[in-house]
């Protein structure tokens, strides 16, 4: 009796020891910035600079119907469409920033759902790779919710900084620290709390919870649009800021596996920099793989024809 007593115990002090390192572990993710170490040469200071923005699982109709002051803000200031084609199959996350990080369709980067089996990422990586690739002086981060993202798609990479969180409100704490404490090239911010809404209450913009929850995102977003207009004011930069998503989804809350289902595949795109030329509606449907060659454009990275990329890049 004394001896199942001992076990039990120990059995209970075990987990008790077992849920307070996952506790304090999870406190100790710092949003502080680490500022990675600047080229020695100044001359390699970089003007044009990139922000992208992921929105998870966030409809265009629900973003139009959403109180959102500061996208629309940004909007005001952009090229941009209700339109954008994320493509027609493939409909789950895993496959969707993939095709968005890497710039070619899932024919190619190999990832059809959330399992990642089949990743072709050698071949096609995320544009992290190729940035750092054409020069280690492009200072870039990659902060996010959804951890597969770092995890999966961009670990290959010669990343200077991977967070991620299980907070947006963290992503956001994050991210605008790196934009007011370090000298930053590149970042792609990714938030996930529209993605839970629509997963729990529906992804429509008739359900108020998933409106409330695109609105708090947006609230989210002000400190770090604010951040990057700042530098834009103060140190002489040139921030081209995207913002779109990987999916829409349906009434009943779902989107894997609902192929040709324009709830699903018909999404937004946002795109600005500091002097967008002819800011408006965009009078065509761009598609998730020209994100990845508009950023390329932007820091003027000459795109390799090897690379073999499926996307354009939008004119602004």
């Amino acid at each position: 009796m004394q001896q199942h007593f001992l076990s039990t115990l120990k059995g209970i002090g075990s987990l008790f020891f077992i849920l307070m390192s996952f506790v304090f572990n999870a406190c100790d993710k710092t949003t502080e910035a680490d500022c990675p170490e600047a080229c020695a040469n100044s001359n390699l200071q970089h003007v044009k600079k990139v922000l992208l923005i992921g929105i998870d699982g966030c409809r265009s109709d629900a973003l139009q119907a959403a109180n959102t002051p500061n996208l629309d803000q940004l909007i005001a200031n952009s090229r941009y469409s209700w339109t954008l084609d994320r493509g027609n199959t493939d409909t789950w996350s895993g496959a969707g920033w993939s095709t968005m990080l890497t710039g070619v369709w899932p024919a190619k980067h190999g990832v059809k759902d959330n399992w990642y089996v089949g990743k072709n990422y050698g071949e096609y990586p995320h544009f992290l790779c190729r940035v750092k690739e054409t020069s280690d002086c492009f200072k870039t981060a990659s902060i996010v919710h959804y951890t597969a993202i770092n995890d999966e798609i961009v670990a290959p990479c010669n990343t200077d900084e991977l967070r991620d969180y299980d907070k947006d409100a963290n992503v956001t704490e994050a991210v605008t620290n790196y934009l007011n404490d370090c000298n930053m090239d590149v970042i792609f911010a990714h938030f996930d709390g529209v993605d839970h809404a629509g997963h729990s209450r529906g992804f429509h913009p008739s359900i108020p919870e998933y409106i409330d929850a695109i609105e708090t995102v947006d609230a989210d977003l002000k400190p770090i649009l604010d951040a990057v207009y700042e530098r834009e004011a103060n140190h002489n930069e040139d921030w081209l800021i995207i913002v779109s998503t990987d999916h829409g989804g349906t009434i009943e809350g779902a989107h894997g596996g609902e192929d040709n289902n324009v709830d699903v595949t018909r999404v937004f795109g946002i795109f600005r920099t500091k002097n967008t030329a002819n800011p408006g509606g965009l009078r065509y449907s761009p598609e998730l793989v020209d994100v990845v060659p508009t950023i390329f454009n932007h820091l003027g990275i000459p795109i390799n024809s090897t690379w073999n990329l499926d996307g354009v890049g939008v004119a602004l």
